[in-house]
């Protein structure tokens, strides 16, 4: 996240607030796309190549319980938002 500072002086609010209100409306509008972002199914190589671990590994993390997967028909997908959950987990010490 990018920080940008305002400074405000001999400045009227009719002149800062827009830029405010721009400011946040930017933030939502990045939030909104990053909680929709995290809802998408991932492949078990789209899943390995995010983690940059190998298949192997996925499977050994997915068979302990690290990381949720879900079964659809013969596939095995996993969500996005609860790989980056179980990432953060994992390097809590």
């Amino acid at each position: 996240m990018i920080k940008k500072i305002l400074e405000i002086e001999n400045t009227q609010s009719s002149d800062f607030i827009p830029k405010i209100l721009n400011g946040l409306k930017d933030i939502l509008k990045e939030h909104n796309e990053l909680s929709m972002d995290s809802e998408i199914l991932l492949t078990r190589e789209e899943t390995a190549k995010m983690l940059s671990i190998s298949l192997v590994s996925l499977w050994k993390y997915t068979k302990d319980d690290l990381i949720p997967a879900y079964r659809i028909g013969t596939k095995v997908r996993y969500k996005k938002s609860e790989i980056l959950l179980a990432l953060k987990k994992m390097n809590q010490f």
